[in-house]
């Protein structure tokens, strides 16, 4: 008789047409076609259903020797799931020695297919979030992109307790893809004063990726309104602006936080412009000695950015030409000024 060979390719196709739970419930036969269909439950189920070994079984192969060690698993925050939660009833994968990965689904291998509809058992309203972002629209990061359920805090690499990441695991996980900003973040006040991470500013399980709203103020706000500066009224932010620029952000956008303290990197394209993640102004002398020098000018704290001495934007006081070394100059003196006005706290 000729063996039958199954690639994983097969498994996940097979997987996909036969992924429904109350086909789990009839199934009892152990042949290969039985095998196939009992890959994936499609729901949560418990050690004793058809073709369901358990996690112990399971995590006598992945323990290091015969399989990858995954007994961290047991230590972390998906603890009180099955193995087979995620990946399906494992009896055929167990009684084919494990042999290349076959007969067992691994939802890593579809991270836009699969992926999400799993999680989303238990995480719908995260799930539900991340399908509405930049990040699952381009395709640029799944479920599994960032977490890796075997490990303690669900993140893909290990780290030493079930406790959100400090500013290092961050660096790390969202340096994957964000970089520069990382970099830059390293260097800013909020990271070497540890005081705020990533997490601070953005959730990329909602669609906007911040924890509030840029455009009113009220995402600098959650810390600096009170406990910090105390920012959190318009004659207070009107003063820490040198007191004599309109306070209208969600607006024209003036005396907005971010258009100061995190200038967009390109002129062109702002919105999908990377923004400047050490959070320290921008001199307009840095502008005119970009221009001086031959470059293509980046927005300045004072001008360039939208809404900020805009010309296209009525009220965002007076406009100011990014591409001239006069204004620049003209600039760098009223943000010299601003410089010297003391800061006043409102508690």
């Amino acid at each position: 008789m000729q063996s039958l060979k199954l690639t994983r390719q097969d498994t996940w196709q097979a997987t996909a047409r036969l992924n429904k739970c109350f086909l789990i419930k009839t199934i009892n036969a152990l042949s290969v076609a039985g095998m196939l269909v009992t890959l994936l439950s499609g729901c949560p189920q418990n050690a004793a259903a058809p073709g369901r070994v358990g996690t112990p079984t399971c995590l006598a192969c992945h323990d290091g020797r015969s399989a990858p060690d995954k007994r961290e698993f047991l230590d972390g925050v998906h603890a009180a799931i099955d193995c087979e939660d995620c990946h399906g009833p494992g009896l055929g994968h167990v009684r084919a020695g494990g042999r290349g990965g076959l007969l067992i689904a691994n939802p890593g291998e579809s991270p836009f297919g699969h992926t999400p509809a799993l999680c989303s058992q238990c995480h719908e309203a995260e799930v539900a979030g991340h399908a509405l972002t930049a990040h699952a629209g381009a395709k640029a990061a799944s479920c599994n992109t960032c977490h890796d359920v075997h490990k303690t805090g669900a993140m893909p690499f290990s780290t030493p307790n079930k406790t959100p990441l400090g500013n290092a695991g961050y660096q790390k996980l969202c340096g994957e893809c964000h970089e520069t900003q990382t970099e830059q973040f390293a260097l800013s006040v909020h990271a070497t004063s540890n005081v705020a991470t990533c997490a601070a500013c953005h959730n990329p399980h909602l669609e906007t990726t911040f924890t509030a709203p840029p455009e009113n103020n009220q995402l600098c706000q959650q810390c600096h309104g009170g406990f910090f500066l105390g920012l959190d009224t318009e004659e207070a932010v009107d003063i820490h602006t040198g007191d004599f620029h309109p306070v209208d952000p969600a607006g024209t956008g003036a005396s907005r936080c971010v258009s100061c303290h995190m200038v967009p990197l390109r002129a062109n394209n702002q919105a999908r412009s990377p923004h400047d993640h050490t959070f320290n102004t921008v001199a307009p002398s840095d502008t005119a000695a970009m221009i001086a020098a031959g470059l293509a000018p980046h927005p300045n704290s004072c001008a360039g950015t939208l809404g900020c001495h805009d010309a296209g934007t009525p009220g965002s006081g007076e406009p100011f030409d990014l591409n001239s070394i006069a204004d620049n100059e003209t600039l760098q003196a009223l943000y010299e000024q601003i410089g010297l006005i003391p800061e006043k706290e409102f508690q």
